[in-house]
């Protein structure tokens, strides 16, 4: 009996370990979650944020749940759900951390766009359109978010970025972090990685030519003209 005592001792010990395991980040929490206040151009203070999926039952999600719910976010745009998936998330994880999070979506206060992770797709110009349609219609602070908060979150934040004014400079090294916070990049790669991924997102929004000096480009008028191709009004 005295082993067997041991023994459950010793698994419970085991499991309690791997158990904070999964809930310490190895950065702060911010950090870890890919979650910040996206401050560039004419951009408001507090107003809109990034981050990682605040509800797909990942380690990092339990510090994006709780970031936004200190942060007082309103209205989410999630990008890369469809209403279904997002159901799914909530039933497999029902003692999870996302409960403000649901609660949000509860009060249809999170947007589905349910985009591809590519810009091939020929409808991923109108639902981007259509997530900032949704975004325009409520005050903030607002969360926009795809799966790891990168691709697809990346570039809709450029466009916004580019719609107030933020410069080159403001827009790379706000890409780049995502870089650092999920690849664990250094500096120099993520700064790499970064300008990489503006020339392919510019190439896109404007049609010029990948290598364009994109300071030198009115990048207002191309993402003021991409969103009015998808569907926006002025």
């Amino acid at each position: 009996l005295y082993i067997v005592f041991l023994l459950i001792l010793t698994t419970i010990f085991s499991l309690h370990v791997v158990n904070a395991a999964e809930q310490t980040p190895v950065k702060n929490e911010a950090d870890y979650a890919n979650f910040r206040n996206v401050r560039a151009g004419k951009i408001g203070r507090n107003i809109l944020y990034r981050s990682q999926h605040p509800a797909n039952g990942s380690k990092r999600s339990y510090y994006a749940n709780k970031l936004a719910q200190e942060n007082g976010i309103m209205y989410v745009l999630n990008l890369s759900d469809s209403k279904r998936q997002l159901k799914k998330y909530f039933k497999k994880n029902k003692i999870s951390s996302s409960y403000y999070y649901r609660t949000l979506f509860e009060k249809n206060r999170v947007y589905t766009a349910h985009m591809k992770d590519k810009h091939t797709n020929s409808s991923y110009r109108k639902k981007v359109a259509a997530s900032l349609k949704f975004m325009s219609k409520h005050n903030g602070p607002y969360l926009v978010h795809c799966q790891v908060g990168r691709e697809r979150q990346g570039f809709v934040i450029l466009l916004l970025e580019c719609l107030m004014e933020a410069s080159y400079k403001d827009m790379l090294n706000d890409y780049a972090k995502s870089y650092v916070n999920v690849n664990g990049c250094s500096f120099d790669k993520s700064q790499t990685k970064a300008i990489q991924c503006l020339n392919e997102e510019f190439h896109y929004m404007t049609g010029k030519k990948r290598g364009t000096d994109w300071t030198k480009v009115n990048l207002v008028k191309y993402a003021e003209r991409y969103l009015r191709k998808g569907g926006m009004s002025s």
